[in-house]
C-alpha cells in the first residue's frame, strides 16, 4: 500500500468508517497529495431542503461534512430550521453544536444555512443560491469543485474525492456516478440514455466554469440542463458504480400534484430550450 492509500486508510478508519478493498482502489492519491505540497483544495456542497427531513438532513449532512471545506444548506422551510436571531434573508452560521431537532455537530466545519421560502419552490434557483454563495466562499480561487445534493442522498466516505479526481482527469465540467460499464463522458448535448445522464440527485459540477441552473425549469430538468451545459464548457463524466443511498426517489414530486404538473412543464421548456427530450431509456 503507497503512502497517499495508507494515509487515506488510516483517516477513514479514525472515522469509523469501512474500508474495503474496492474503495481502497479509488483512494484519492491526488487530493492526498495537494495536501502534502501544501495546496488547498477548496470544496463545498450545497443541499436545498424543505425542511421536513430533518433525520434524513443530518444523515446527509454527517456523510459530507467531512469532505468539503464547508456545508451550505438552501433552506425552503416557511421557517428557518435553527432557531437565529438575525432577520435577515440569507444567515450566516457557524454551527458548532446542533440544538433539538437541528443539525448535527459539525465541529470545526462552517455550515451556512440560505433561508428561501418560496412557494411553489424553484429548485432551480434553490440551486443557484447554494452556487452563488460557495462561488463567494471559493473568491478568486482557480480551480475549486461543488457538490449538490438532495437532502436525502447519503454518500459514500470516499465520493467527493474520488469523483473529483475522475472529473478533473477526463477535463470534464461535471461529474456523477452511475450504472455504466465504464467511464462515460459526454461532450456534446444530446439526448441521453436514461443510465448515462448526470444523476440529479448527487453530482458535482467545477465551480470555476460558474455553470448556473436555468431558472425557468422551475422543478424538473434542471440537472439536465446543467448536464447539457456541462458538455458544452468541456464534458459531463458518469463514473461506473453508484453507492450514494438515495433514500425517496421522486417522492417529493409524485406526491405532489403541483410538482407533478410543473415537471410536464418543465420537460417542454427544456423542450423548447435544446430541441430534444434530455433522456431515452
Amino acid at each position: 500500500m503507497d503512502k497517499p492509500t495508507r494515509a487515506l486508510h488510516e483517516v477513514l478508519s479514525e472515522a469509523g468508517y469501512g474500508v474495503p478493498a474496492r474503495i481502497l482502489e479509488r483512494a484519492t492519491a491526488a487530493a492526498i497529495h495537494q495536501y502534502e505540497k501544501g495546496k488547498q483544495v477548496i470544496r463545498y456542497a450545497v443541499i436545498p431542503t424543505r425542511g421536513d427531513r430533518m433525520p434524513e438532513l443530518n444523515q446527509v449532512v454527517a456523510a459530507i461534512a467531512p469532505q468539503v471545506s464547508g456545508v451550505i444548506i438552501v433552506d425552503n422551510s416557511d421557517k428557518l430550521l435553527i432557531h437565529v436571531k438575525q432577520e435577515s434573508v440569507f444567515v450566516d452560521m457557524s454551527i458548532t453544536a446542533a440544538e433539538p431537532g437541528g443539525l448535527p455537530n459539525s465541529a470545526d466545519r462552517k455550515t451556512t444555512v440560505l433561508h428561501n421560502p418560496e412557494q411553489p419552490p424553484n429548485l432551480s434557483r434553490l440551486w443557484n443560491l447554494g452556487l452563488d454563495y460557495a462561488s463567494t466562499l471559493a473568491d478568486d480561487c482557480m480551480q475549486w469543485e461543488v457538490a449538490v445534493l438532495n437532502d436525502d442522498a447519503i454518500v459514500p466516505a470516499y465520493w467527493m474525492d474520488w469523483l473529483a479526481q475522475q472529473m478533473r482527469s477526463a477535463g470534464c465540467c461535471a461529474a456523477g456516478f452511475g450504472p455504466v460499464s465504464g467511464a462515460t463522458v459526454h461532450r456534446t448535448p444530446g439526448v441521453t440514455a436514461l443510465h448515462e445522464r448526470l444523476p440529479g440527485h448527487a453530482f458535482m459540477l467545477a465551480g470555476e466554469q460558474n455553470l448556473r441552473a436555468d431558472e425557468a425549469l422551475r422543478w424538473w430538468c434542471g440537472d439536465n440542463d446543467l448536464d447539457m451545459q456541462a458538455r458544452k464548457a468541456g464534458g459531463t463524466l458518469i463514473v461506473p458504480g453508484d453507492e450514494v443511498v438515495h433514500l425517496y426517489p421522486d417522492r417529493s414530486t409524485n406526491a405532489n400534484p403541483t410538482l407533478v404538473a410543473q415537471a410536464g412543464l418543465d420537460m417542454m421548456t427544456f423542450v423548447e430550450k435544446w430541441g430534444f427530450r434530455p433522456w431515452a431509456i
